[in-house]
This record gives structure tokens, sequence and C-alpha cells, in this order.
């Protein structure tokens, strides 16, 4: 805790000391940059356990940010929880037991972790402190004044805990404070996303586990996962909404509805939290029963909780990173993913900026990767909301999303090719035929879900690990003693996972096809089609190109049988088949 001169000038001064600006302070000391920080945010130690900030689920890339480039490995070992991966739960009519499962085993051989922010932020603060940067607690931003000139600094406008005005210097500026966007307000980057989205939330005292749910005389299906699964991220799914349940250590519990506002409005939830109660005792009324008798430590609420931007990153020496800037969804617990591209390239551009370099080209760069990364993913997860009750298209489509994020998105992270725009086109090359297929198969997945006929194909369980060895390997080359060394190896590595991707498509294509159109199935049963003309209008297959493929066709059968075991087909799709065929 400092009261620095209203006189000095920083180089940079951080507004906000959440995940992202704390992060963003470490990271820079632990890369051995010397450049003088301040850090100001408005809460004082100490900071409350388990009901401090929503937010608490990671996901390997966050992880691996925490873990590795935060130089945290040990701490969260001792202090937090290890993730025992995403979990879903789909619809179902009949006790708890009988819906449809997608999850793990077993812990996932790349780590993640559920965080009790109050803790975790604490032990950041204490962290940057011992790195020599200067941290103001109880300090209120008030203003700040964006100098565009190449050489002059900004000003920042702030009030410390006892009322005194302070105007600070500073050649950069990032604010991270958070759903306030000072910076995008003032500027007027502000974007909505699409599809308004909302939330309210708890936090409860104890652990509610689904594991409870479902007498201990079920054996296979308390056997489906060797671990607890209260310390997975499970995910209630039904149609237009899903409900979260996050363990928080040592044994609380984290609970929140997520809903399409124009499916359940906000008002039939909240704001109260005796209204998002009575709405789960009508939609997940296990989970109401569940939280009987467990002290409430705090109860939450947010309406359009997505937002977008126009810039986040700029080169006259500003960004915003983490909420600040943007956010796309919880739903695949991608929060500190962003913060972690987003704190690389603030990274870079300050470590440009002090080697005397050009800004604008790569601010630009920069900008448009993280803009483009989550608007796609606020698109991807949006979109497919409505299906989320029905399980097997919903169990594919996360299936697609994972070898899409394990493929292609995250060994940009892990080997840093992001940070460079040269690879960054190279990429851009190899992952094309996936651009254009991904638009495909988000439509295929919306018509699919919404198709009115009996649904034939049918799962009661998924581990997206051990059930799906392809899967596995993308996901293993996360691991720091897996993952290729050179440049050439990594695209080597994603040229394979395209090529892998591109057969998902062919496969669950033809599941679609063969659930909706049964008597079109054998026109694509054995065909290697084009992925990017893929649609469930038959009369359009032609005309798109659909049997005119861009690629060399090869042999997947044993890519498919991964997908054959898991699912099984109602006998009313092998009468339907048997007279098509004949």
């Amino acid at each position: 805790m400092i009261a620095p001169s209203s006189s000095r000038t920083y180089d940079l001064v951080i507004c906000g000391g959440g995940l992202a600006g704390l992060g963003l302070a470490r990271q820079l000391r632990l890369s051995g940059n010397a450049l003088s920080i301040l850090v100001l945010d408005p809460i004082e130690r100490p900071l409350p356990h388990a009901g401090f900030k929503i937010g608490e689920s990671t996901v390997e890339i966050g992880a691996y940010y925490y873990h590795h480039t935060l130089q945290m490995y040990d701490y969260l070992e001792s202090a937090h929880l290890e993730k025992l991966g995403l979990r879903y739960f789909f619809g179902s009519t009949g006790d708890f037991a009988s819906r449809p499962e997608y999850g793990a085993r077993r812990f996932l051989p790349a780590k993640s972790y559920q965080i009790d922010r109050g803790t975790f932020e604490t032990r950041l603060r204490e962290l940057v402190v011992d790195d020599r940067v200067d941290l103001v607690e109880g300090a209120r931003v008030r203003d700040i004044d964006i100098d565009e000139q190449e050489d002059q600094p900004h000003t920042v406008h702030w009030i410390d805990a006892n009322g005194i005005e302070h105007q600070t210097r500073a050649r950069w500026v990032v604010d991270a404070m958070g759903r306030r966007r000072y910076l995008q307000s003032r500027l007027g980057h502000m974007k909505k996303a699409p599809r308004p989205r909302n939330s309210v939330w708890w936090r409860v005292k104890g652990k509610v586990s689904v594991n409870d749910w479902v007498p201990r005389s079920n054996v296979e299906w308390h056997q489906r996962a060797e671990d607890d699964r209260w310390q997975s991220t499970c995910h209630l799914m039904g149609e237009g909404y899903w409900v979260w349940i996050i363990p928080l250590a040592p044994d609380n519990t984290s609970i929140g509805i997520v809903a399409l506002d124009d499916v359940h409005p906000y008002h039939s939830y909240g704001p109260t939290p005796e209204k998002a109660m009575e709405w789960l005792r009508t939609h997940e009324p296990d989970l109401a029963r569940a939280m009987e008798g467990h002290d409430v430590i705090d109860f939450g609420r947010l309406k359009s909780y997505s937002h977008s931007s126009t810039r986040v990153i700029s080169g006259k020496r500003w960004a915003c990173t983490g909420v600040s800037g943007v956010f796309a969804d919880p739903y695949y617990s991608v929060g500190t993913n962003i913060i972690a591209y987003s704190n690389g390239f603030i990274q870079r551009l300050i470590e440009k900026d002090q080697a005397g370099e050009p800004l604008e080209e790569y601010a630009e760069y920069a900008n448009r990767y993280v803009l483009t990364l989550n608007d796609a993913i606020t698109e991807n997860i949006s979109r497919g909301m409505r299906n989320l009750r029905v399980g097997p298209v919903t169990a594919l489509k996360t299936i697609w999303d994972y070898y899409i994020g394990w493929g292609t998105s995250d060994p940009q992270y892990y080997h840093e090719l992001y940070l460079d725009p040269a690879l960054a086109r190279a990429i851009s090359g190899l992952v094309s035929r996936v651009v254009v297929t991904q638009a495909r198969m988000l439509a295929l997945f919306e018509t699919w879900g919404q198709h009115t006929s009996q649904r034939r194909v049918q799962f009661g369980y998924i581990d997206y690990i051990d059930d799906l060895p392809t899967l596995k390997a993308m996901h293993l080359r996360t691991l720091p003693h897996r993952t290729p060394t050179t440049v050439r190896e990594q695209l080597a590595y994603m040229r394979d996972a395209v090529d892998r991707i591109e057969e998902v498509a062919q496969i669950i294509f033809r599941m679609a096809v063969r659930d909706v159109h049964p008597d079109e199935y054998p026109r694509i049963a054995s065909s290697w089609i084009n992925i990017e003309a893929i649609g469930l209008d038959p009369s359009l297959w032609e005309s798109a190109g659909l049997f005119r493929p861009r690629s060399q066709p090869r042999d997947f059968s044993a890519h498919e049988a991964e997908f054959s075991r898991l699912f099984r087909w109602t006998e009313e799709e092998a009468s339907a088949l048997a007279a098509a065929s004949s």
C-alpha cells in the first residue's frame, strides 16, 4: 500500500486490481520488465471468501495462464480445487439418473481449477506488491484523460481512501475496472452482444453435489465418474437455459441461472432470490430441493451480461483488459482465456514501445484478434442455447467445439503463435476450411435441434476424453512435455488437427441426415463430401456443391467408429433406413 506523489509519472497505470489488472502487472514483472507500475483499486483488503466475485471456473488456457505465465502452480494446488472438467446433464422427464450426461470420468491430463476469487485475488495482491508494483487500495478512479500525442503522457484522476484527490501521469493506461467499462464508454467503443442473456446466482455454504441426487444403489451411474462430480463445473441444461453448479474450496458452492431473455424473461427468475428459487422449483426441482437447508452467502444478478467492443487495444498507448473490454459468455468458462490473450498482446505492445518501434499496425492486429475471438465465442454459444435441452445435438456440438478449440485455438496460445502476425497468417491459411465450415455447422446444429420429428439418435453417457481417443490426443498436446517444440512442428500439428476436424464434420453431418432425413441417408452414407456445403435441406445439396469435395478423400472409418460407439439408434430409425435402402 503506497501513497504516490501526484507529480510522479509512471510507465503504466492499471485502473482495476482484479484478475485482469493484477495478472497483467505480475506478468510484466515476471517477464523481467522493470517499468514503473501503479495499480488502483477501490476495494480494500481483507477480501471476502466465497462471496466476492463471480467467475470461478477456468478451463485449460486460463489455468495455464495462472499456473505457468503467472507462476502460481503451487498456490493453486494447495489453496484451490482442481476441476473435474466441464459436465453437462441434459433435459429428461424421469429421475436425475436418467438424464443424458456428458463429462469426464477422471481429472483431465491438462489441469484446470475452480477458483475462490476472494482468496485468489488476495494472493495476487500480495505477489504484485512483492514484485515492487505500487498498489493503492481504496482508490476510486474519477477520470482518464487520453493524450494521443506520441510523447505526451495520459492523466489518471483518482481519489484515495482519505478523500484526497490525485492526478497521476502515465505513458500507458490500462482499464481493468470490469463492468464499469470506463474507457469503452468515454471513447465510444461499446458494442452490445446479440441475443440478450441474463443471469442470477447464489453462493451457499456447504457442498451441493449432484452425486447426492442419485441413490448409491445405482452403482452404474456412480461409477461413471471416479471422483466426486462436485469438483466439475456442472451444467443442468434445458430449453434456452443452463444452470451452473461450481465448487469453491474448501466446501462452499456457487450456483447460477443463465437464460435467453426471449425464452425465459428476466422477470421470471429475477431480481430476487425468492423468484429465482421459484423458477428452480419449476425447471430444476432436484437442485431446488438440494439447496434447502444451505445458508446463503450472497445473491447476485446481471442483465445482458455479454458485450463486445469496436476497440480494446490502441496504438495510442491505452488498452482494456478483462470484462472492461469484452465478455463472451460463462458457458465454456473462457473469461480468463480472453484475459490471457489480451494481456499477452498488451505486454508485447509495451515492449515494442520501449524498444522505440511503431505501434499502430501491431495494435490493429491485436485488437482484431481479441475482438474476433470474443465475438466468435459469443455467437457460437448464443446460437446453441435454444437447443440445450436436446442432448444428442448439443453433445455433438460440444464435441465439435472442443475439436475447434483444442485443434486450432489453444495451440496458438500455448506456443504464443498468436503474438506473431506472420504466423497468424500462416495459421489462417491452414484453418480457412474450418472458418467456412464453422458457419455451416452452427446452422446445421440449429436446424437439427429444432426439427420436430421423432428423435432417432440417443445416448446415455459420454466421456469426452476416454471415449474419444482422437480428441484426447489433441487435449494431450496442451501438456508442457507433449507440446511441439518448433514452429514447423506446431504448424504441422495444426495441419493434422484441421484434417481431423474435417472428418468430424463429415461424421456429424452423416448422423444429422440419418436422424432427420433417413430416406436421404444412402446418398451421403459413403460419400466424401464438401464440408463447406453442409446443410439439412437435401434440395440444396447439388447446387451448393456438397458432392464436389475440395479435399482429398481418405478413410476415416476408425475415427467414425469412436462416435458410433457412443450413440444408439431407435428401432424406428432402423426401419426407415432399411426402407430407404431398398
